[in-house]
């Protein structure tokens, strides 16, 4: 039709239409269907769509990660009650609630043995309730798909460990993700797979593997470790202390003691500076959980505080120290 239309005009009208539509295809159409320029969210999306499961052991490092930018207004908590948070940041509040109560909670369980005073280490909780604790963070929370605590080197104490000397492990790190994936915003039917959790410790690994000893750089998606491990800088004794005293009444001879418990985490840390920044908790860049559970995460990471080392009776020696933290993850 078109070629009849121009065999039927005369030399003038075929120009004026020949240049018509060359004007035409030079300027374009600029629509809201039209390609747009590419932006920072293509960028991110193009990173994200880039690793997967079957290439990440051979992704550069910094393939394996998404700029310090990429999750905005990140809940802190110097910030609660004086910026707002916004509703689809909910769960990363929830995240950092739940990363804060866990380490006032182990820092306080730790030190109670002194409140007793213990009798012996039998006092202090056994490995298997390190392991029960990350299922539960993991199986009462729906937004919160990873839980793991990780211990310095040679700082996890085993009660079945008897002997004055030798008494820890060289690495101990329990780790709980989630399996099931029924709560993804990819599945709308919200159906269980019948999956629960993936419990394992990250610190049971040969000693010549590098690649899987979490405190090595070897380790590549190992930036949650360097958050407070290892405690190079030391802890502040004299900031964040609660005392408790306690008075047992056993006839004619009254006992009484004290016990200073090292708060790791009320508005800030027992790290010397931390209260000012970052704060008590520390974000983690999102990460692709390599080898794991495969997915991309963000996690909230916050310190523990401990007396070091336990057991020795001289409480002279006894120094307080982050031994180790509790780590969150959400995924991005």
């Amino acid at each position: 039709m078109m070629c009849l239309l121009i065999k039927t005009l005369n030399t003038s009208n075929k120009i004026m239409l020949w240049t018509f539509f060359i004007v035409c295809l030079s300027l374009g159409v600029d629509a809201q269907y039209d390609w747009h320029s590419r932006d920072a969210f293509d960028e991110i999306r193009v990173k994200i769509d880039k690793v997967s499961a079957d290439n990440c052991p051979i992704q550069h490092l910094g393939d394996l990660y998404l700029s310090d930018d990429s999750v905005s207004h990140l809940p802190d908590i110097k910030d609660i009650n004086i910026n707002p948070v916004f509703p689809n940041r909910t769960n990363l509040l929830h995240l950092h609630n739940m990363a804060m109560s866990r380490s006032f909670f182990w820092s306080y369980i730790l030190q109670s043995r002194f409140i007793r005073p213990a009798i012996n280490d039998t006092y202090d909780p056994g490995m298997m309730y390190y392991f029960l604790s990350t299922v539960a963070d993991v199986s009462a929370n729906p937004y919160i798909n990873a839980s793991a605590i990780y211990f310095a080197p040679n700082s996890s104490y085993s009660p079945s460990y008897r002997g004055f000397f030798n008494k820890t492990m060289p690495l101990f790190a329990p780790r709980t993700f989630r399996a099931d994936d029924f709560n993804d915003p990819i599945h709308l039917e919200k159906l269980s797979t019948l999956n629960t959790f993936t419990v394992q410790d990250l610190g049971g690994v040969p000693k010549e593997s590098l690649s899987l000893d979490y405190t090595s750089d070897y380790y590549r998606i190992n930036e949650w470790y360097k958050k407070w491990l290892p405690d190079q800088v030391g802890l502040n004794p004299s900031r964040n202390q609660v005392r408790f005293k306690h008075k047992t009444d056993q006839g004619q001879n009254q006992q009484s003691w004290d016990m200073i418990w090292l708060v790791s985490s009320q508005l800030g840390s027992l790290r010397v500076g931390a209260d000012e920044f970052p704060g008590p908790v520390k974000w983690t860049r999102p990460y692709f959980d390599c080898g794991r559970s495969n997915k991309w995460l963000v996690a909230a990471v916050v310190p523990i505080a401990d007396i070091y080392p336990r057991h020795t009776s001289f409480r002279h020696i006894e120094y307080p120290t982050t031994a180790f933290y509790y780590s969150f993850g959400l995924y991005a």
